[in-house]
């Protein structure tokens, strides 16, 4: 009975595992986290394809691309919380080399290490890294829960707010108790009790099938989409009045150029709460994020005085400074990324344009 369950259960998760990837790639316009999550789906299902009792024997040659993707989890989860909960993560080169160095560690640790260490025949360096390995695992996983911690404060939308505490509380106690299982496995010599590999299935298949569905609702976007502004709409008149005095403080006071400025320090400055300021930058202004507000009232400032004649001497540092960046690393990366190029080649293709150069960047 039971083992007609474990194959019910663990063939409705491959497939809800692989229909959700699907789904992701197929979305992956302008959404960073879809390839990523895709990656995490897959490796999941090959988690429920290759932990299954005899499934050595029955894959044969696929065991090993399909465990190498297995192992893979914890790092595509890590990536997929990174693009999902930062506007402007973008997978790199070093990314997929650590993606790439687990899939080789872990295939060796699953179906070298592990053998030889339940037969009593693995050497203590052996034992070092295969246990080793599992550390490297739990610290993709407090990574991927640490993105979702990151910046917390400076998050605009406030239903990506909730979903960063969801996740973290959700994510974190399956993942935790996952691999905390298996590490007792692997120290015990002893296979994950049917109870637990079932339930762990179950929970696998209605999460995949939630966010499945989630994305084939009809709608215009989703926590998935990473655009840096949104379309402002209708404020209260509290909102209102917070936008003309933050407006205000923009032009007048130049608030924006303070060094090291918060949300916090802004809403004080405002006689606001943090609450009302977030609706305010984000429903109002279309920012996703504070620190792209931020940028963006910085890096326009910047562009006004790169181009303007009294400011043709002065070191593109020292502009950097006054607009309220804390090295020139920084600004040059903020500015690059708004502008596509770097100050320097601002200032000389934009000659005596400042104020239709700047609106540009806005």
């Amino acid at each position: 009975m039971l083992e007609t369950i474990d194959i019910v259960l663990r063939t409705v998760a491959v497939m809800a595992a692989v229909l959700l990837a699907v789904l992701l790639v197929a979305t992956r316009r302008n959404r960073p986290a879809a390839v990523p999550g895709a990656c995490f789906s897959l490796a999941v299902a090959a988690f429920f394809v290759t932990s299954g009792q005899g499934s050595a024997a029955a894959l044969g040659a696929w065991s090993y691309p399909l465990t190498a993707l297995c192992v893979t989890k914890a790092a595509w989860f890590w990536l997929f919380a990174r693009a999902l909960f930062n506007d402007d993560a973008r997978l790199g080169a070093a990314h997929l080399a650590t993606v790439g160095v687990v899939a080789l560690a872990g295939t060796w640790q699953q179906l070298a290490f592990l053998p030889a260490f339940r037969a009593g025949v693995a050497s203590w360096p052996e034992t070092v890294a295969g246990f080793g390995f599992e550390g490297i695992l739990l610290a993709l996983v407090a990574l991927g829960l640490y993105e979702a911690l990151r910046d917390m404060g400076a998050d605009l939308v406030e239903s990506r707010r909730r979903l960063r505490m969801a996740f973290i509380a959700a994510a974190g106690a399956y993942l935790a108790v996952t691999l905390g299982v298996q590490s007792y496995n692997l120290l015990q010599g002893v296979p994950t009790p049917a109870a637990i590999a079932l339930a762990n299935m179950g929970v696998a298949a209605i999460a995949c099938f939630s966010v499945a569905g989630f994305l084939l609702k009809p709608r215009s976007d989703t926590w998935l989409d990473q655009r840096r502004t949104v379309r402002p709409v209708a404020l209260s008149r509290v909102e209102a009045a917070v936008l003309a005095r933050l407006e205000q403080a923009i032009e007048n006071d130049r608030i924006f150029l303070r060094e090291g400025l918060t949300i916090g320090a802004l809403a004080e400055h405002l006689g606001t709460g943090q609450h009302v300021l977030r609706n305010v930058i984000n429903r109002g202004m279309g920012y996703r994020n504070f620190n792209d507000f931020l940028h963006a009232c910085r890096i326009r400032e910047a562009c006004e005085q790169l181009v303007r004649p009294e400011f043709a001497r002065e070191p593109v540092l020292a502009i950097a400074m006054k607009v309220g960046y804390g090295s020139i690393g920084a600004f040059n990366r903020a500015f690059k990324d708004r502008t596509g190029m770097t100050p320097t080649d601002y200032r000389r293709k934009n000659p005596g344009s400042s104020t239709q150069a700047a609106k540009k960047v806005a």
